[in-house]
C-alpha cells in the first residue's frame, strides 16, 4: 500500500489493530478512515491512532438509524454483532449510516482499500456501499469477511452479499471455510475482481 493512498477500516467490531496497522502502511501521506460502532473500541482506537487516522464512532449499514449490538461472551469481543445471539452478556447502541455517509468524498475518491468485518451485517454494509462502487478508483480493493451462520438467521445468504458487487468487481473466486473464529486465516481481498472469505464462528 503506497503512502499516497487512502485505506478504509470499515466497521470492524474488534480490536483497532488493523486500523493502526493500516495507518503505518499508508505512511504519513496516506489516510485511514476507521468506522467503529463500539464506544470502547472507538476510544481505544483514538487513544492509539496516528495523525493520519480519522475515527468515526458509528456503524456502516444501508440506511441511517440506530442499531443495538450484542456481546454473547466477554471472552470473544470480536463476536460483537447486531444479530441477537441466544444469550446476551452485554449490549450497546450506535448510530448507523451507509459508508458514503460516514466518510468524505475525498476519502472515497482516494480509497485503495475498503475492509468490511461486521459480524453478520455484511449484506447491509455492502448495500450501502454499492451506489458509489463505479466511482471508486480502478485499483480499489475490497476485503470482506462474511458470516453465513449469522446471515442465515436473517434469511440471507453469502450470495446476497456478493451479488451486488458483480457489476463493478469481476468475481474470480468465492472461497468458503468453516474455520472456528479463534483460528481463522487472514481475509482474502477483492480488487476490481471479487474474492471474499466466508467463515462460521461458534454459535
Amino acid at each position: 500500500m503506497k503512502a499516497s493512498r487512502s485505506c478504509f477500516a470499515c466497521q470492524r467490531i474488534d480490536s483497532p489493530y488493523y486500523s493502526v496497522l493500516a495507518a503505518h502502511l499508508v505512511g504519513p501521506a496516506g489516510r485511514v478512515a476507521a468506522v467503529e460502532p463500539s464506544p470502547d473500541f472507538h476510544q481505544m482506537l483514538t487513544a492509539n491512532a496516528r495523525a493520519n487516522v480519522r475515527a468515526v464512532n458509528a456503524a456502516a449499514s444501508d440506511v441511517p438509524g440506530r442499531l443495538v449490538f450484542y456481546l454473547e461472551r466477554s471472552t470473544n469481543l470480536g463476536g460483537t454483532t447486531a444479530v441477537r445471539p441466544h444469550t446476551v452478556e452485554s449490549s450497546f447502541e450506535a448510530d448507523s449510516a451507509s459508508l458514503p455517509q460516514l466518510v468524505t468524498e475525498e476519502e472515497l475518491a482516494a480509497a485503495r482499500l475498503i475492509k468490511i468485518d461486521v459480524e453478520g451485517a455484511e449484506a447491509a454494509a455492502v448495500s450501502g456501499l454499492v451506489p458509489i462502487l463505479p466511482w471508486l478508483r480502478g485499483d480499489a480493493e475490497l476485503v470482506i469477511e462474511v458470516t453465513p451462520r449469522l446471515l442465515a438467521k436473517q434469511g440471507r445468504t453469502v450470495d446476497d452479499v456478493l451479488r451486488p458487487l458483480r457489476p463493478d468487481f469481476t468475481p474470480t473466486d468465492w472461497p468458503t471455510t468453516t474455520t472456528p473464529a479463534a483460528t481463522q486465516p487472514p481475509c482474502v481481498d477483492l480488487r476490481r475482481r471479487a474474492v471474499a472469505r466466508a467463515c462460521n464462528g461458534d454459535d
